[in-house]
């Protein structure tokens, strides 16, 4: 059967078309940058990531996508770019690309050695490390950055483009945006489905966990990673959610709401007492039925011998 998929689909042909693509393919990085700069981040996060990933220092991120950001804006207000403004940027290309492509195998990774198939339990332990010392929240937030600095880099290389070359320079970009919809769709799954599995299991099971600080905290950590890697990258608009098992998002919200977890024992519990309360009182009526029924019964014989 054919893969008739919004992330595949969105792959676009048109010079015009990749551009826009390119425009709207990251929505914004600021989430990724507060969670990597801000003032509640580590100290060289940063740098910390990108060693995991076996990528390249990338000095000052934040500096290198401002200037981007910069030369993109010219370049769309005044169809071009000085070449010295060019000469700054023009060697970060296949910088980016290479890094992007170790973020990524550097998530997945993380994702395989989870062990999806391990009891629930050990599964959870798995994903407290992979996300303490593997910073798989922080690496897919980083390539939020490190995506959107190449996106903004082709946008500029196009314009520097001339006619002979534009093929090739458009095929590149293609090939760029059709890894964003499919590998990284790819990985978001992924880490849903991981992460849902901390909700398996009966109410009291998931209380359980929820009673460690330190699990929650660094569960809802990723989850808050993921949401804004599915939000920063447009991945409801490009349909990456599309026929993920509606189990996933139901135990995503169970598992962001310690309450409503609770809520669940408590009330499969106060459903359980309510029962019995019930069947007390229908017990307790049928033998005060029954208790008015004896009493009855000699009165009238009573009357009757009168």
């Amino acid at each position: 059967m054919a893969d008739t998929s919004k992330p595949s689909a969105a792959v676009p042909t048109a010079p015009d078309a990749v551009l826009e693509a390119l425009r709207g393919a990251v929505a914004s990085v600021e989430a990724a940058v507060v969670r990597l700069e801000g003032d509640d981040a580590a100290p060289g996060t940063v740098d910390r990531v990108l060693d995991l990933a076996g990528a390249e220092p990338a000095g000052d991120i934040v500096a290198t996508h401002n200037a981007l950001t910069r030369a993109a804006s010219l370049v769309d207000h005044t169809g071009g770019l000085p070449d010295r403004d060019w000469q700054a940027i023009a060697d970060l290309g296949p910088v980016l690309a290479r890094t992007v492509t170790r973020l990524r195998g550097h998530v997945s990774s993380s994702l395989d050695d989870l062990g999806l198939d391990a009891a629930v339990g050990e599964h959870v332990e798995l994903l407290q490390k992979v996300a303490v010392e593997e910073a798989l929240g922080e690496t897919m937030q980083l390539l939020v950055i490190i995506e959107d600095c190449l996106f903004l880099w082709h946008r500029v290389h196009l314009a520097r483009t001339p006619d002979p070359e534009l093929r090739d320079a458009l095929a590149s970009a293609r090939q760029v945006l059709a890894d964003h919809f499919t590998q990284d769709a790819e990985l978001l799954r992924r880490a849903r489905a991981a992460l849902a599995r901390f909700a398996e299991g009966t109410p009291i099971e998931v209380v359980r966990r929820l009673s460690s600080g330190r699990t929650t905290k660094v569960l809802a950590g990723l989850r808050q990673d993921f949401d804004d890697f599915r939000w920063a990258c447009r991945a409801d608009e490009a349909g990456w959610l599309e026929g993920e098992d509606p189990v996933i998002a139901e135990a995503l919200d169970s598992m962001s709401s310690p309450l409503k977890a609770v809520g669940g024992v408590l009330g499969d519990v106060f459903e359980r007492g309510r029962a019995r309360v019930t069947e007390t009182w229908s017990r307790s009526d049928a033998s005060g039925s029954d208790a008015s029924e004896s009493d009855e019964a000699p009165a009238t014989g009573s009357d009757d011998r009168q």
